[in-house]
């Protein structure tokens, strides 16, 4: 079925499911509209498992090392104390370092990523940087304290990447959340909404031109028929007719009643 043909299917205060207009225009093309993709299907095999396991605690333990380094050198008599009072601070400010070593190439992959893609929107970068900001620097408090007072030379060293990770994500989370707060005030879309759109609008530009313009043709007459009707208002029309190959059921919110 064409656009154009649901199109005509719908008599004045019907419903516009501007999705189902456009996935029948693009029906030849599903893929430009398909959702992420889904992953292999099936538990894991026995074998997968010996090889999954192992990754899944070197990712735990990757992902958790903000949280990790904290607990290793918590021990200042506060009320988040984690580590025993008695611990060695050589050792324990050793174990924070080596996290938030960790911690910090976790967050310059991240930022890697984002600028790969062009801007970020999961929401676990956010909130990924900001714990590590403030643990990070809950650490570099508590490693300054227990390195001075526990006269471990070697504290001023095993500190820099704690103090690196911590300015790294806190500029990295201001900056994310700048951009968030934009987002919200120029845009009804949600941040995964975008995301959506930017890859429908992508993969529908990857199709020839002759393909494109034989979709854009099904949706302006679809688009058409239903104004010369009145299922539609003349803004609304313009509005759908301006948007982008892909884009048009998340811009016009999916559905609308005239």
């Amino acid at each position: 079925m064409s656009a154009l043909r649901r199109a005509r299917q719908l008599q004045p205060g019907s419903v516009v499911r501007w999705d189902r207009l456009e996935r029948d225009a693009f029906s030849a093309h599903p893929e430009v509209l398909a959702g992420p993709k889904a992953g292999s299907s099936g538990p894991p095999k026995p074998r997968e498992w010996l090889l999954l396991a192992p990754l899944g605690l070197l990712a735990a333990v990757v992902a958790g090392a903000p949280i990790w380094g904290y607990v290793a050198i918590a021990a200042d008599g506060s009320r988040f104390a984690t580590a025993a009072p008695d611990s060695d601070p050589s050792v324990t400010i050793a174990v924070a370092g080596s996290f938030y070593a960790c911690a910090l190439v976790v967050v310059l992959s991240h930022i890697v990523i984002w600028l790969r893609n062009g801007r970020p929107k999961a929401r676990m970068d956010l909130g990924y940087v900001g714990i590590t900001a403030v643990l990070g620097a809950m650490t570099t408090l508590s490693v300054w304290r227990r390195g001075t007072a526990g006269g471990v030379e070697t504290w001023d060293r095993w500190i820099i990447p704690v103090v690196l990770a911590t300015v790294v994500s806190g500029v990295h989370a201001l900056v994310l959340l700048v951009i968030r707060l934009r987002h919200q005030a120029s845009s009804a879309l949600s941040l995964e909404a975008s995301d959506d759109l930017d890859a429908r609008t992508a993969r529908a530009a990857e199709l020839d031109d002759a393909e494109q313009a034989t979709i854009r043709a099904d949706l302006d007459a679809a688009i058409a028929d239903l104004e010369q009707r009145g299922i539609i208002t003349a803004a609304v029309a313009e509005r759908a007719r301006g948007v982008d190959l892909g884009a048009l059921a998340l811009t016009m919110r999916t559905r609308i009643r005239v």
